[in-house]
């Protein structure tokens, strides 16, 4: 079983997706910065972080697909953010953090991840893609 932090700190991990929608839907502002702001700048920071951990995951033993997929998801949320922050990139992050689970779902695999793990991962993902189907949605809408 999974320690109750880890569930705690991994769902809360997705609060500012929910504040983005909510900040899109409301059109305003928190701390100065934008709906768009919030929403571009968090997801870089997680699909990077989510990239680094199986990155390092992917070392002992060594995992060639989880390495480069790992990498190449990183630089292509950074792309997103730099040069498609459009509904259309909304959809794109979407995918990107799905193929982050398919990553895992390789991990898991190799025994580099344990089932627990993988199924907060699957909970968390559906969640953040969900929240980005909103504000996708609501942006269109606009």
């Amino acid at each position: 079983m999974i320690n109750r932090w880890i569930v705690v700190v991994t769902l809360t991990g997705a609060l500012p997706f929910a504040l983005a929608v909510w900040l899109n839907v409301q059109q305003l502002t928190l701390l100065g910065a934008d709906a768009a702001a919030w929403l571009w700048g968090y997801s870089a920071v997680i699909a990077a972080f989510l990239a680094g951990a199986q990155w390092g995951r992917s070392l002992q033993p060594l995992d060639l697909v989880s390495l480069l997929a790992s990498n190449g998801f990183a630089l292509v949320v950074f792309a997103l953010a730099l040069w498609l922050r459009t509904n259309t990139g909304v959809v794109l992050l979407e995918i990107l953090f799905a193929g982050l689970l398919f990553v895992d779902r390789r991990q898991l695999r190799l025994g580099l991840i344990n089932t627990d793990y993988w199924h907060l991962r699957i909970g968390v993902t559906a969640l953040v893609c969900s929240l980005l189907a909103i504000y996708a949605f609501v942006s269109a809408t606009a």
